[in-house]
């Protein structure tokens, strides 16, 4: 990959964050999935971070191996694997020219969806249908773009579990459903012996976010951290769609 300075440090941001967010504060990894987009231009850049998150899953589950609700998981992770199918769809036939602002455009609809439950926290309900609808949704997108934390968040919000139990679930539910997207990116080329060995370079790096999280979740206001992450983000996925 022919790939600048200001494109590696994108790449370190990003891997930074992936491993912050999965031991820390979600959402963050909108922002990294933004970054990546930017330096690893068409549809390489869920490729190369696919592996990353991997890393940083692994990571969570060893921490959080005993804190999952795995009657959630039975339930929604059928439908997620039918979305990741109808994502690698998708994928297979949005032009390249193109992949970027459609990964903006995915974005914008995360941070949209993300401010209309905080706001309308109850219009939402735990039935059949919306297990469904959640599982799909987040298949598709995590497929396209790697982006489905918002979907599982808002989901998990609603089944009133203990923080502990919380991040325990989201951290079992996307290592298993990454694990699961790795043939279906192999076989759209976006895995590559190129993308895997930048992928080594920055374990390290996600293992140093992974640290961050742990170390200072206590420490940093955590709203008006999520403000900033969403401003950066907004601006990341403009960037990405109109220039």
């Amino acid at each position: 990959m022919d790939l600048s300075l200001i494109d590696y440090s994108a790449i370190f941001v990003a891997a930074l964050l992936v491993g912050f967010t999965k031991t820390s504060v979600g959402g963050v990894g909108i922002l990294a999935v933004l970054l990546m987009a930017l330096a690893i231009p068409g549809k390489a850049s869920p490729g190369v971070l696919l592996p990353m998150l991997i890393v940083a899953d692994v990571f969570a589950v060893i921490y959080y191996r005993r804190d999952c609700d795995w009657s959630i998981l039975f339930k929604i992770l059928p439908m997620t694997a039918v979305g990741i199918f109808i994502g690698f769809l998708i994928v297979d036939i949005i032009p390249y020219g193109v992949f970027e602002k459609v990964i903006g455009g995915i974005i914008l609809a995360m941070l949209v969806m993300g401010l209309a439950i905080e706001r309308y926290k109850q219009g939402f309900g735990k039935s059949g249908v919306w297990t469904y609808v959640v599982g799909v949704t987040a298949g598709v997108v995590t497929m396209i773009a790697n982006a489905a934390g918002p979907v599982f968040g808002v989901f998990l919000l609603q089944m009133g579990l203990s923080k502990a139990r919380f991040v325990g679930t989201r951290s079992w539910y996307f290592l298993l459903l990454n694990i699961f997207k790795i043939p279906f990116s192999a076989n759209l080329g976006l895995i590559t012996a190129d993308s895997l060995k930048l992928n080594l370079m920055f374990v390290p790096v996600i293992f140093l976010g992974a640290y961050l999280g742990f170390r200072f979740l206590k420490m940093i206001n955590i709203t008006m951290f999520k403000w900033l992450i969403r401003i950066a983000a907004l601006f990341a996925a403009i960037r990405l769609i109109w220039f």
